[in-house]
């Protein structure tokens, strides 16, 4: 769906509503749906698009666009955005299975945007199940409780995070999470809290250096950079749910980190 250069009016009912990547030739493959940051501003896409190509992924990568205002401060902070965002999105992943039944349909959110990706996962209807979601700089508050949303997932949440992220450590906090807690560290700080009796389905990747030759220095957007995606993050879209990689080396994914620096 693509916004023209029509009427003002016009033009807000179409962001009022939403809009994703139409489903193209490539969605016969399957789908990677990717919830942009704050204001929908990053261009992650294209290093989440780019990196997926260089790994060989031939499904479909879909943006959603959630943003109403395209002003960070208020689509952190006016949290109905997102949350309406994530409702929407779990309506495109259920057209796209009801079109494409059994294809592999996956869910990547970066910052404010993994609140848009829990909360699609979490609104979908019984018998609707996605394989994997992939959490890159999470606002989400660290001990958010995933276990709704598990339930719609037939693998793990990959949680990558870092303490390096200067945004997570200074506005945020001020501006609050995503999910409206303020002067709490975020998932995507120190990692997110693994719920009671689903140890192995949360996982929990910190940032370390060998990233950096990938272009992943630890900060709040360049988790998203093609280098990155395409050697370590791809192993979570490509491969069947839940299964390793063949970069589980090289990322150091702990199976039951129960939530770094924050005891249960």
């Amino acid at each position: 769906m693509k916004v023209g250069l029509g009427t003002g009016i016009i033009a807000l009912s179409v962001v009022l509503a939403g809009c994703v990547s139409e489903f193209g030739p490539q969605a016969q493959h399957g789908i990677v749906f990717y919830c942009p940051g704050v204001a929908n501003a990053d261009l992650g896409d294209v290093g989440i698009r780019r990196g997926l190509e260089s790994a060989g992924y031939r499904g479909q990568v879909a943006r959603v666009t959630w943003s109403l205002s395209f002003n960070p401060v208020i689509d952190q902070t006016v949290r109905i955005i997102a949350q309406q965002g994530g409702k929407r999105l779990a309506g495109y992943i259920q057209d796209y299975m009801d079109q494409y039944p059994g294809r592999p349909v996956n869910v990547v959110g970066l910052s404010a945007g993994t609140g848009v990706a829990i909360w699609a996962v979490e609104a979908l209807k019984p018998g609707y199940k996605v394989q994997n979601v992939v959490l890159i700089s999470s606002s989400l508050s660290h001990d958010y409780d995933v276990s709704r949303a598990l339930r719609n997932i037939e693998g793990c949440i990959y949680n990558y995070y870092s303490a390096n992220d200067a945004v997570l450590a200074g506005p945020m906090k001020v501006f609050g999470t995503i999910d409206g807690v303020y002067f709490k560290d975020a998932a995507g700080a120190v990692g997110l809290r693994v719920p009671a009796g689903t140890e192995g389905r949360v996982i929990n990747i910190a940032w370390n250096r060998e990233f950096e030759k990938y272009g992943y220095y630890g900060g709040h957007g360049d988790g998203t950079n093609a280098a990155f995606v395409q050697h370590v993050i791809a192993q979570h879209l490509l491969s069947p749910p839940g299964a390793p990689g063949p970069e589980t080396a090289l990322a150091r994914r702990p199976e039951t980190v129960a939530q770094p620096g924050h005891p249960d």
